[in-house]
């Protein structure tokens, strides 16, 4: 391609869904600032790996809270209630309910183990209720509306809360306590951001928090942001250094300048942000040029730079690979 890159983009990133040697070594070509894994790759010979590679990286190690067919299956009482009885779960994506003290336990102690490895940030991942967004028509959830979470709600609102059976029970709260609902809701997601800060503040000076959010705005899908996936910005704010929105066009069915209107959309969240875009060819390919625009759209200020997710398919595209090196590299 002959495309000229003139503007440098001031944070540069990428997401490794694997690491291992060959693939780290690509990826140090580019010249990237940080580098995103997974906990499960969060080990002390992968992370010297990376650091070794790299000149002056940080590694931020991504965290599933409220999702996954392994968290499901270690807490089966975790099994959330949807209002009208849909499924909780579609092809890879499994829901968890977020007010399981096991499954928030479990959630801190990985965050815990984590910051034990000498990383430079904790990210944190599904962290909502269930909802599978990803794709041109998201697969919507409202939940949840298990014995727990209706217990716990009663606390919250002070009274019983009762009703025939589910549905019934789903009108009745969106009817009669349609706002404390959607406090209750962002209360139990923003506290265990709050508890995840308190861990990266003690772990050592320095390490960033920060959230991978819905790229949803308060309108869209019946105020879904709040009303179903509970995803509070101004109650997340309080604690997150940096929003991660994930500007999957593809995947969601839109054209790339889609990325460009969710960039200034997140100007007035207020929180430095550091988005997230697809390289997956997923719904239909990214062509060269798309992804050119892509990575031009969420890098423009003021956005802080850009992460690209995953580094792995670029490595099965060299088309898109030297894109990225271009861009990131100058060239």
């Amino acid at each position: 391609m002959a495309t000229k890159f003139i503007r440098k983009v001031v944070h540069k990133s990428v997401f490794l869904f694997s690491v291992d040697a060959k693939l780290v070594e690509q990826a140090s070509d580019i010249k990237v600032d940080s580098v995103f894994i997974s906990s499960r790759d969060a080990e002390t010979d992968k992370i010297r790996l990376i650091k070794q590679k790299f000149s002056d990286v940080s590694v931020y190690v991504e965290i599933n809270i409220f999702a996954g067919a392994d968290v499901l299956k270690k807490f089966p009482d975790a099994k959330p209630v949807e209002a009208v009885g849909k499924a909780t779960a579609k092809d890879w994506y499994v829901g968890v309910c977020p007010t399981h003290e096991g499954v928030r336990t479990f959630a801190l102690d990985k965050i815990r183990r984590v910051l034990q490895e000498g990383i430079d940030g904790v990210w944190l991942d599904f962290i909502r209720y269930p909802t599978k967004w990803e794709e041109p028509q998201p697969y919507l959830l409202d939940t949840c509306y298990c014995p727990r979470c209706m217990s716990l709600f009663e606390q919250y609102v002070g009274e019983k809360v009762a009703a025939g059976n589910l549905e019934e029970l789903a009108l009745l709260i969106d009817g009669s306590y349609y706002h404390e609902w959607l406090e209750f809701k962002t209360d139990q997601i923003a506290s265990l951001v709050s508890e995840a800060k308190k861990l990266v503040t003690a772990a050592k000076s320095g390490v960033k928090l920060g959230a991978f959010v819905l790229p949803w705005e308060d309108k869209e899908y019946g105020a879904g942001i709040k009303r179903l996936v509970a995803q509070d910005f101004a109650k997340f704010a309080q604690f997150v250094d940096i929003f991660s929105p994930m500007l999957y066009h593809k995947m969601c069915g839109k054209d790339v300048s889609w990325v460009k209107q969710k960039v200034d959309y997140f100007w007035g969240v207020g929180t430095p942000f550091l988005p997230l875009i697809q390289t997956e060819s997923r719904v239909s390919e990214i062509s060269p040029e798309e992804f050119v625009l892509a990575l031009e759209y969420a890098s423009a200020k003021p956005a802080m730079g850009v992460c690209v997710f995953f580094f792995d398919d670029l490595v099965k595209r060299p088309e898109l690979l030297e894109v990225a090196r271009r861009f990131f590299v100058g060239g």
